[in-house]
């Protein structure tokens, strides 16, 4: 049975949901952001995403964690956990 690129987001999306709620640490954030990245989802569809889910964890934990994804996503972060290459460079072109 193959899988369309909206089941394998799914997927994804449900990983990314249950490793929020579980608090996890950035290696397995990074891990799930990654397997966005090779699914071809963009960091602006993934922000847009984590975007959507901050207002409703108020502040707290959780918010804590969406952040630390969201820095991954825009490349605020050290350059080993960035997942988007060029994301976050901030170069003069």
């Amino acid at each position: 049975m193959a899988h369309t690129t909206q089941t394998i987001i799914a997927d994804i999306d449900r990983d990314l949901f249950a490793a929020l709620d579980a608090r996890a640490g950035l290696l397995t954030l990074r891990a799930i952001l990654l397997r966005y990245k090779a699914s071809g989802v963009t960091a602006a569809q993934v922000a847009a995403l984590l975007h959507e889910l901050r207002p409703a964890t108020q502040e707290g934990p959780l918010e804590d964690v969406i952040l630390d994804a969201l820095d991954m996503v825009t490349g605020w972060c050290a350059p080993h956990l960035r997942v988007w290459d060029g994301v976050g460079e901030n170069r003069a072109s």
